[in-house]
C-alpha cells in the first residue's frame, strides 16, 4: 500500500489496520459510490459464472439498474510500477465466466502499452484513481477573487418644517431639533402629552434612505423631503414647535470590498479513463465522472460514506 493511500484512508474513514491493498480497494468502492449513489456497491465479494464450479474475488462490484451488466472492479495500488498486460488478463478470465459483466482495472499509477491493447480488445476500462495533487488544480476552479464597490448613504442632516405653532414645554420633555438620537426623544400633542418615541414617526422615512442608496456612485450627495402624516409637536429649547415634516440631505459614501472565497474542501483524490472502450457499459454519471478532465473526490464525500460487516457501501451513520 503506497503512503499517501493509506494516510487518505485513516483521515477520511478510521486508522485501522488492514491488509496490502484493502485501504485503496475501499476507497475505490466509496469513488464509485460517490460517483453514482444510485447503484449497490459492495467491496471484496466472491462471485461465479451461471453454471460454473470456479468461484472469483472481486475488489469491487457495482450494480446499476440503468445498465443490465454488472460493473466488476479490479483495483492495484502501485507506488512506480506500471499495470502490466498480466494483470489485464489475469482480471479478464474472471471476466469471461461471469459474464455478463463490465470490467475496469483501477490503478493509482499507469498502464503499459501491452495492457491497454489488451483492455481494448477486450472491452475492459482502464482508470486511474490517485491522491490529489496542486497540478490537479490547473484548469480548475480553486478560488474565486471578488473586488467590488459598493455605496452607502452617511448620517443625514435634517432640517424640520415648522408652522410657526409655539408653546411653552412641560419640564420634563426633551430637547427633539437639535444633534441627539432619535431613540432618545419624544413627540407630543399640542397639550404637551408625550405621544411616543420620535423613531417610531420615522420608520417610513428609513425605508425612503434605503431606496434613495444610490448603485452606481454618480453623486456626492442624495436630499429628500419627508412629510408626517400629521403634525406633532417638537421640544425646542424652552418651548414645543409644531412640525410638519422635514428636509433632509445625507452624504454617499464608497465601501470597496475584496473577497477571496475558497472551496474550503480538502480535495483528496482524482478519478479519469485512462481509456473507455467504446463497448463500455457504464452509467451516464460514471461515464460522465471519468471523463475528462475527471473527478475529483474530496474528504468530506469519502467521510459521508461507510462499509459495511458485509462490504457493503451505506451512508455513515450520524452520531
Amino acid at each position: 500500500m503506497t503512503e499517501r493511500i493509506e494516510q487518505i484512508y485513516d483521515r477520511a474513514i478510521a486508522e485501522e489496520k488492514l491488509k496490502d491493498g484493502t485501504k485503496y480497494e475501499r476507497l475505490t468502492a466509496l469513488v464509485f459510490k460517490i460517483l453514482d449513489d444510485s447503484g449497490l456497491v459492495v467491496h471484496d465479494v466472491k462471485l461465479s459464472g451461471d453454471g460454473k464450479e470456479a468461484f472469483h474475488q472481486i475488489d469491487v462490484s457495482a450494480s446499476y439498474h440503468q445498465v443490465q451488466q454488472r460493473v466488476l472492479v479490479e483495483c492495484k495500488d502501485y507506488g512506480s510500477e506500471s499495470v502490466g498486460i498480466g494483470i489485464v488478463r489475469d482480471f479478464n478470465g474472471a471476466l469471461v465466466q461471469l459474464q455478463p459483466v463490465q470490467g475496469i482495472v483501477v490503478t493509482t499509477t499507469r498502464f503499459t502499452a501491452g495492457a491497454c491493447a489488451y483492455a481494448r480488445d477486450e472491452g475492459i476500462a482502464l482508470v486511474q484513481l490517485r491522491p490529489f495533487t496542486d497540478h490537479d488544480w490547473n484548469g480548475r476552479v480553486r478560488a474565486v477573487k471578488v473586488t467590488a464597490t459598493g455605496y452607502a448613504l452617511g448620517e443625514p442632516h435634517t432640517r424640520w418644517q415648522a408652522t410657526g405653532q409655539v408653546q411653552p414645554a412641560p419640564a420634563e420633555a426633551e430637547d427633539s431639533t437639535g444633534r441627539v438620537s432619535v431613540h432618545e426623544v419624544s413627540y407630543y400633542d399640542a397639550s404637551g402629552t408625550r405621544q411616543g418615541p420620535l423613531s417610531s414617526l420615522l420608520a417610513p422615512w428609513h425605508a425612503e434612505l434605503s431606496r434613495a442608496t444610490p448603485s452606481d456612485g454618480s453623486t456626492d450627495t442624495v436630499t429628500g423631503h419627508h412629510q408626517l402624516e400629521h403634525p406633532v409637536w417638537l421640544r425646542r429649547e424652552h418651548e414645543l414647535v409644531e412640525v410638519t415634516g422635514f428636509t433632509w440631505t445625507a452624504p454617499v459614501v464608497s465601501i470597496d470590498l475584496d473577497l477571496h472565497v475558497t472551496a474550503g474542501r480538502i480535495a483528496e483524490l482524482i478519478a479519469h479513463a485512462v481509456q473507455l472502450p467504446a463497448t463500455t457499459t457504464l452509467t451516464e454519471s460514471l461515464a460522465a465522472a471519468l471523463g475528462a478532465p475527471g473527478a475529483v473526490i474530496f474528504r468530506d464525500q469519502l467521510a459521508h460514506w461507510n462499509v459495511d460487516e458485509d462490504g457493503v457501501i451505506t451512508p455513515r451513520p450520524l452520531i
